[in-house]
């Protein structure tokens, strides 16, 4: 019985993705012998594929920019198909249709691994030569679990451990630079690389005007611990913002403020902060393409819990 089957392009210039295309055929035999078809096909299908710009057919592209990075989330997550589906209802393909899909970079298909359809995890292609020698967990899999994703314990195991060990063994100014380190790497995850991230975020999340500061205020310390180990920001010492400082005390102390510094309570930040990933957790079942965002994001985002293994040679 003969079957449509597509071989599905994304035209890219290895950044961004500019035209999506099919190529359909009809043909009866295995789905082995049907995909092996469609994989002699690539170099001429592509030059005659039904095209279609990203702008008309590219779900979640707000200003029509399709970053390839942004595909390659899709394929992670294992939803490659789904940027086709205008092209499956204009062909009438059948309900999972068999398809190949295929980069076609600067004009040459480009073919890094061959994989199926569900979640893509880098765990499966030790020592490939495109995606990196060694070997080294796969966060999307490590932290799967029968009810979603983990990111609670994935977040505690990549930040959370270390600020906690580093508090506890009283390396205060240490655990400083690396909670504000972590409000940077997550106000990335939610918002990308923009400028003012880091308070918007705190804003939107958390209550730090319980601590008796301001987001703008622990943004200046911020820039101050992380860059000089002090407290005297730019804006602090031109007097555009007050300087604040921290104290370890029991929780809800806030200290009086000395002549030139407000102090706040270091363990009740870490405990707002904690409570504002928990509220900031919960939009992602919300909001489920959010995870694709993540997921973007995270690929870049280097752990202590997660080292590469690398073969002596």
């Amino acid at each position: 019985m003969k079957e449509r089957i597509f071989n599905c392009f994304l035209y890219t210039d290895g950044e961004r993705i500019s035209q999506l295309g099919v190529a359909v055929h009809e043909m009866d035999g295995s789905d082995e012998e049907k995909m092996e078809f469609l994989r002699r096909s690539v170099s001429s299908d592509c030059l005659i594929a039904d095209i279609a710009n990203v702008q008309s057919c590219m779900i979640g592209t707000s200003d029509g920019i399709f970053k390839y990075s942004s595909y390659m989330a899709l394929v992670r997550a294992g939803r490659s198909m789904e940027v086709f589906e205008e092209f499956f209802a204009r062909h009438d393909a059948p309900e999972s249709p068999l398809c190949c899909i295929t980069p076609i970079v600067n004009g040459e298909a480009q073919i890094d691994v061959a994989h199926g359809y569900e979640p893509f995890y880098v765990s499966s292609f030790e020592d490939h030569p495109k995606l990196g020698k060694g070997k080294m967990a796969d966060y999307l899999e490590s932290y799967i679990t029968p009810d979603g994703f983990d990111m609670p314990r994935l977040l505690n195991d990549d930040y959370f451990i270390a600020i906690k060990l580093l508090f506890n063994a009283k390396q205060y100014v240490s655990c400083m630079k690396l909670l504000v380190s972590f409000i940077d790497t997550i106000a990335y995850l939610e918002l990308g690389d923009v400028s003012g991230n880091f308070v918007q975020w705190l804003k939107k999340y958390a209550s730090v005007e319980k601590l008796g500061i301001t987001e703008q205020q622990l943004w200046e310390l911020r820039n101050s611990v992380l860059h000089m180990s002090n407290l005297d920001s730019r804006k602090v010492l031109y007097g555009k913002e007050k300087r604040i400082s921290f104290c370890v005390a029991r929780s809800g102390y806030i200290p009086n403020p000395d002549l030139d510094t407000q102090y706040f309570n270091f363990k009740d930040l870490i405990d707002e902060i904690a409570q504002a990933l928990s509220l900031w957790i919960k939009t992602f079942q919300e909001s489920p393409n959010k995870m694709l965002v993540f997921i973007e994001r995270y690929d870049r985002i280097i752990s202590d819990s997660r080292n590469a293994i690398t073969h002596a040679t």
